[in-house]
């Protein structure tokens, strides 16, 4: 039995990994206790949520990647990328996708220079718990802060943690579905 191959991914192999840390970046932005630590962790979400798609492609035999993409492993690229013609070609299986590309791309070029959701936009914010006021004296008091990083469209907030949600669960059922997803026994909590 001889050293696994070199890889310059820490450790991680297969769609599954990174789905995994999906996973837990989620926990992260869940659990997250300062601006910072929202924010970082969305930006990680929507960053492995955009690649799982190379992480699929790539594992993909030559009939998949272009089944999945409609694009043939190694043709010469065209104007849309596999990646891209994956998501469009995925959508109604990956509904999610769309949103994470953009903010991935986002994250990663500041800025798009075709941006497919001009509308879409992201921040994080605190919403404090109140106090009943006390009888007699009219006041309240800040009981406590919840930490909200949310995407907004069409004026409405909608917390980041639903889209990732929504799309880690959208990912398992397609990687399970493609034969690509490694089911893994449960880790004992540390």
């Amino acid at each position: 039995m001889g050293r696994p191959p070199q890889t310059k991914t820490f450790g991680m192999r297969v769609p599954t990994d990174l789905y995994e840390k999906l996973l837990f970046d989620i926990e992260r932005l869940r659990s997250a206790r300062s601006s910072a630590e929202s924010k970082y962790a969305a930006f990680d979400c929507a960053v492995n949520s955009w690649h799982l798609v190379d992480w699929t492609l790539h594992l993909a035999d030559n009939a998949a990647y272009e089944r999945l993409s409609g694009q043939k492993r190694g043709a010469k690229r065209g104007k849309v990328t596999p990646e891209a013609s994956f998501m469009d070609a995925q959508l109604d299986r990956l509904p999610a996708l769309e949103v994470c590309y953009t903010l991935a791309n986002s994250v990663k070029h500041r800025e798009m220079r075709t941006d497919r959701m001009p509308t879409v936009s992201t921040g994080s914010t605190g919403l404090f718990s109140w106090s009943e006021p006390a009888t007699g004296t009219g006041r309240r008091s800040i009981t406590g802060i919840t930490l909200l990083t949310y995407l907004e469209a069409d004026g409405e907030r909608h917390n980041a943690i639903d889209l990732f949600e929504a799309m880690a669960a959208q990912w398992r059922v397609f990687l399970i579905h493609e034969g690509l997803f490694e089911f893994r026994p449960e880790q004992p909590d540390d």
